[in-house]
């Protein structure tokens, strides 16, 4: 999928600026992938994910969720979870649409920052 070290880079290009007001204060430039989870499922799903894989989503602690991808063999991705010190338990996510039918700015401006094209 996503270079790891490339994503980091992108994302610390970005920056807390860009989070959702929740996610601004616990964002570092040393764990850059926290509170980018929605944006990067996006760009994954939108731009390299096989056809047929499916955005999935699970809550993590109160009021607070996560975001990766399943493909059509049932393999996940989940370019985000090296935010997490603990393993995540993807059994606990669920089959979720994205909240827009297209990318989302934050997901155009992350797919540009990695030289990627978005396929609608």
């Amino acid at each position: 999928m996503i270079e790891q070290q490339k994503l980091h880079d992108a994302l610390r290009q970005m920056g807390r600026k860009h989070l959702k007001k929740q996610y601004k204060d616990d964002w570092t430039p040393e764990r850059p992938t926290t509170g980018y989870c929605y944006v990067v499922t996006e760009v994954v799903y939108h731009c390299l994910a096989p056809e047929g894989s499916r955005a999935y989503c699970m809550k993590t602690e109160p009021g607070d969720t996560h975001w990766y991808i399943v493909t059509p063999g049932g393999e996940v991705v989940d370019q985000t979870s090296d935010q997490f010190d603990d393993p995540v338990d993807y059994s606990k996510g669920k089959p979720q649409n994205f909240l827009t039918k297209s990318i989302s700015k934050r997901g155009r401006m992350l797919a540009e920052l990695l030289g990627l094209e978005v396929q609608e």
